[in-house]
């Protein structure tokens, strides 16, 4: 039979299936096999996190031990320089055995005794130190060949105390003694390694012996209980093995030798690194790292095949469907829509591919003006988590503080806080995180130490696909300086202000009254009515003197002369004088370092703020005793006022529109030049405030 030809659609179809087909086989094969590479990859890099998590567990515990023998020094040293110290300068020979060589050599001891108890070979003393800290004690004489244990718990291989070993002269830690300093740090002690500290015992002016300290370097009991119950993957687990390939740790090999494996040949000599071997006929994987400081290797192992077993398994399953389900797909969708739909689809679908593009590379430009326009903003930015951790800053923030953007990531917000502000950093994340926005001022350490004074704007947004906090923070200082220095300009003028009205009233009422009473005066001289013209001349005269004496009263309390004469502290004591003479309250005041003259608006602020805080005692505490402390340290000043009255709510006070006129007056002025201020008030238990200025 003649056969008949083939249509155009399927002429077209046949060869399209063949090499979709083929491509969509080999994309599945690459497919399959890149992701068991990248299995093992991430396997590989999961292995050598766990090793270096582990290594970071055995430098916690070295650094662990250093401190612990640090307090425990600390504490046998205590114990020991309260006990009573004495040494008979008699002596006697002993055999003391060198702790490195074992050479026997005859040396002289002197009799030692704390609290009249020979310590010479007897360990009570040690003992209860041990009782008390752990570790081992020593207590050593010095002598001429070296440092003698007169009392050790200590022990040699076969278990008994190692009295009579001595430390030889060339020592490292016989040298650092001998300087009559401190030890610190690993050493070799008997027949171990151990992590030490020694201190030098002075009889008089002269080194006489050492008391020692120290736990075991390779003391892995605890390690070894973590690393035992942990796993990794299915068939995965750690182990340690030191550098002459002995089993330290494992689950089931721990003692054996690798010395002479394979294995143990490819990481010799090496720091870290990833190997693959056999063991019991099945392939391992196995990731280590050398931990120098105590000899010995960090590794863990998993079985290759088990480990990517179920991964190999479903990946065929998948791909073989993936590529079923395809093929069909484009088979189907290529026969139905040939020739001329196809080339359409090929067009439409290149110009997809050149708005996306497009879009990709507007997307792009979009982002690095944002980022551009986030880099180059005036203003501190940072973006923080919910555990507070910065997660975004812009330059203008790590050029303001000084750190690189690096560092920063890497940074909470209270580490950038003063220690003032180091307690407010939760309270106002709290806010943020209930009421969604909150304006607040802080202030911000730098990386050279100066503090600046910040305005922060904070409001919830959703960054990474959680609520984080975004913070515009502004530099106020240079505001606060110029508050500060308005507020000072309007003080000054008030004070000049007041000054001219006490010389109106000093040079104007004064003299006229003086020229009123010279007229009374004359009235004596008059003939007619003269008694009871004195009369009155005596009346007027007591008047007019007393207009005087209120002339000179108001002068005074507008302007203290005092303070201008002979300064704040004179100002203060003489109105804490006029004060005690009423027999109604104590006041006690007292100065530190004050020896000259402060700034003129300075002094008047502060005589304000304690004749303020005197009348409020004196009107609302009811209190008896009242003191006042002023110190002047190095460039601050520090104010102290504390009373015994009835106390109150500070910050109901504070709050309130009608009473606490007297404190929020106080505050202002504090605030004028800059200063700090702390309250401290409980109803029924006194007041106490501390204000503290820069000068």
């Amino acid at each position: 039979m003649k056969l008949r030809p083939l249509p155009i659609k399927l002429k077209l179809f046949l060869p399209i299936s063949a090499i979709i087909s083929c491509v969509v086989i080999i994309l599945t094969v690459w497919i399959y096999s890149g992701s068991i590479k990248s299995f093992e990859k991430q396997l590989e890099n999961s292995l050598k996190v766990e090793v270096r998590t582990i290594s970071k567990m055995f430098d916690r515990e070295q650094t662990l031990k250093i401190e612990n023998v640090k307090k425990s020094l600390k504490l046998a040293l205590k114990i020991f320089n309260e006990s009573s110290f004495y040494i008979d300068k008699s002596n006697f020979k002993i055999n003391a055995e060198n702790q490195e060589t074992g050479e026997i050599i005859e040396t002289k001891l002197n009799a030692w005794y704390l609290n009249g108890y020979l310590i010479n070979n007897e360990n009570s003393f040690v003992d209860s130190i041990q009782n008390l800290i752990g570790g081992t004690v020593t207590i050593f004489q010095k002598t001429n060949v070296g440092y003698v244990r007169l009392s050790t718990n200590v022990l040699k291989k076969d278990g008994s105390r190692a009295i009579g070993t001595f430390i030889p002269n060339n020592s490292p830690v016989i040298q650092t003694i001998e300087k009559g300093e401190t030890y610190l740090g690993r050493a070799f002690v008997v027949d171990d390694w151990y992590i030490t500290a020694y201190e030098p015992v002075f009889y008089g002016d002269s080194i006489v012996g050492m008391v020692y300290v120290g736990q075991k370097e390779k003391d892995l009991d605890e390690l070894k209980a973590i690393l035992i119950d942990l796993k990794i993957g299915k068939t995965g687990y750690p182990f340690v093995f030191d550098d002459n390939g002995k089993m330290i740790i494992h689950p089931n090999r721990e003692g054996e030798d690798w010395g002479n494996s394979t294995v143990f040949q490819q990481i010799k000599n090496k720091n870290e690194g990833v190997v693959t071997y056999k063991l019991d006929g099945k392939e391992k994987l196995m990731a280590f790292v050398f931990y120098e400081e105590l000899n010995i290797y960090i590794a863990a192992s998993v079985i290759l095949q088990e480990e990517s077993a179920v991964l190999r398994k479903d990946t065929i399953k998948s791909a073989v469907i993936t590529a079923i389900i395809t093929i069909s797909f484009l088979l189907f969708f290529i026969y139905i829509f040939t020739t001329e739909k196809i080339y359409r689809f090929f067009t439409a679908l290149e110009k997809s591919k050149q708005n996306l593009s497009t879009v990709r590379q507007a997307l792009r430009e979009s982002e690095e003006r944002f980022q551009q326009l986030f880099d180059s903003t005036v203003d501190d930015i940072f973006v923080t988590n919910i555990n507070e951790d910065i997660v975004e800053v812009n330059q203008a923030a790590c050029n303001t503080l000084g750190y690189t953007k690096e560092e920063m990531l890497k940074m909470k917000m209270s580490d950038i806080k003063s220690q003032q502000y180091k307690s407010t950093v939760s309270k106002n994340r709290k806010i943020i995180f209930e009421k969604g926005s909150h304006t607040f001022e802080s202030e911000h350490l730098t990386k050279d130490g100066r503090i600046i004074t910040v305005e922060f704007i904070s409001r919830l947004i959703m960054y990474n696909n959680e609520k984080q906090i975004l913070s515009v923070v502004r530099n106020i200082s240079r505001r606060r300086m110029e508050e500060r220095q308005v507020l000072s300009a309007v003080i000054q003028a008030e004070e000049r202000e007041r000054q001219r009205f006490a010389k109106d009233m000093h040079d104007g009422l004064g003299p006229l009254l003086s020229t009123i009473k010279l007229y009374v005066n004359e009235l004596k001289s008059m003939s007619s009515g003269q008694k009871e013209r004195e009369e009155m001349v005596n009346y007027s005269n007591e008047l007019i003197d007393e207009a005087v004496v209120a002339t000179r009263n108001i002068s005074n309390n507008l302007m203290p002369s005092i303070i201008h004469e002979y300064g704040l502290i004179k100002a203060v004591e003489s109105f804490c004088d006029k004060v005690n003479k009423a027999n109604k309250i104590n006041i006690k005041f007292e100065t530190e370092n004050l020896d000259e003259r402060l700034d003129q608006n300075l002094e008047l602020i502060f005589f304000r703020v304690i004749s303020e805080l005197i009348n409020n005692t004196i009107k609302h505490a009811k209190a008896k005793n009242i003191y006042i402390l002023l110190v002047k340290n190095d460039d601050k000043l520090d104010l102290y006022f504390k009373d015994d009255g009835i106390g109150f709510n500070v910050e109901e006070i504070l709050t309130s529109k009608n009473v606490g006129m007297g404190l929020k007056n106080i505050i202002s002025r504090v605030k004028s030049i800059n200063g700090k201020y702390s309250f401290n008030s409980i109803p029924n238990n006194g007041f106490t405030i501390k204000i503290e200025v820069s000068i």
